[in-house]
């Protein structure tokens, strides 16, 4: 087994460092809504579109609801409206 250490590739200075707990995941994203979070920077549409199209051929009756944070890091009213509205954010940046 391997293990993967993810970092994190934004200086601190360009956004607001916050720790939260992870959330549990749940077991199967069947039946689930899905909340994709983009930034609004170059490229991460493309990435979250792309995602939100695996995750429906991979589970069955999945809902994906797409947000526009407008800049980095989104706006938390927009991280509020996702979280109340679904099971699951995946958010990302691009460019």
């Amino acid at each position: 087994m391997y293990t993967l250490e993810v970092l994190n590739p934004v200086a601190q200075q360009r956004g607001v460092l916050t720790t939260q707990p992870i959330n549990p995941r749940p077991a199967s994203l069947d039946h689930k809504t899905v909340g994709l979070l983009w930034s609004g920077t170059h490229g991460g549409d493309v990435a979250l579109k792309r995602v939100g199209a695996l995750l429906q051929e991979m589970f069955s009756d999945v809902t994906i609801n797409f947000y526009t944070g407008g800049n980095y890091p989104a706006p938390p009213p927009i991280v509020r409206q996702a979280a109340e509205e679904c099971d699951v954010v995946v958010g990302a940046t691009a460019d």
